[in-house]
């Protein structure tokens, strides 16, 4: 299993048409120009396919978090949302049900262990960057080189109380802080709510960055 397959969970065939030709029908084979010129609207029908998706499924994501049905979310309504998230995740990861997480535990994760990025942290940041100028695309974030520290780091980060554990509270007060953060990021008109523009805006922009990230790392782990 390569290194990225195990950082980022990322459908890589999305729109991937099968192979499997009917050779008893002649139309199944077409000229080489035809089928180039049909790869290439297949490709901007698959772009477009998938904006629709990701706005469809951010919409659908807007309602579910929308308690009050307004219209717009607040901070307190994502923070409600994505805290109940973060304890089922904790107590998930308590594996011996002690009520704290050790290093261990933090550092397992669903397939039972964890990839460390830290020593390439800035080479990603400066391949997303090149990406992001050579493709245009707006959408793409170039994230913060801390988004790579390496789990210890951010265990001993979270671990405010230097006990060598982390409990629900410090684990929540992580979790309300990268929430604050997003929901920053989220309100581009500073109105202090999130409408669904800007809610699905940021999914785009959550989705362009994550496959920017995970080509970059591709590339760098492919050249090591």
């Amino acid at each position: 299993m390569s290194i990225t397959t195990k950082l980022l969970t990322i459908t890589l065939f999305t729109g991937i048409i099968s192979a499997t030709l009917i050779l008893s029908t002649p139309l199944a084979i077409a000229a080489d120009g035809d089928r180039a010129g049909q790869q290439g609207e297949d490709r901007e029908q698959q772009r477009a396919r998938r904006g629709y998706r990701e706005g469809d499924r951010g919409a659908r994501a807007f309602a579910r978090l929308d308690v009050n049905q307004d219209g717009e979310l607040s901070l307190s309504e994502l923070t409600d949302a994505g805290l109940a998230k973060a304890e089922k995740r904790f107590n998930r990861k308590d594996t011996n049900e002690d009520g704290v997480l050790s290093l261990e535990e933090f550092t397992a994760n669903a397939r039972g262990g964890h990839v460390d990025l830290s020593a390439i942290a800035d080479d990603i940041v400066e391949c997303v960057a090149d990406l992001k100028e050579e493709t245009g695309n707006a959408n793409i974030i170039v994230p913060n080189a801390d988004v790579f520290t390496s789990k210890e780091d951010k265990f001993n980060a979270m671990d405010t109380s230097g006990d060598g554990v982390v409990d629900l509270t410090e684990f929540l007060a992580a979790k309300a802080s990268t929430i604050s953060n997003a929901f920053t990021m989220m309100d581009t008109d500073e109105s202090m709510t999130v409408s669904l523009e800007e809610f699905i805006a940021f999914k785009k922009s959550h989705y362009a960055t994550r496959r920017a990230i995970h080509q970059c790392i591709n590339e760098l782990t492919d050249d090591a």
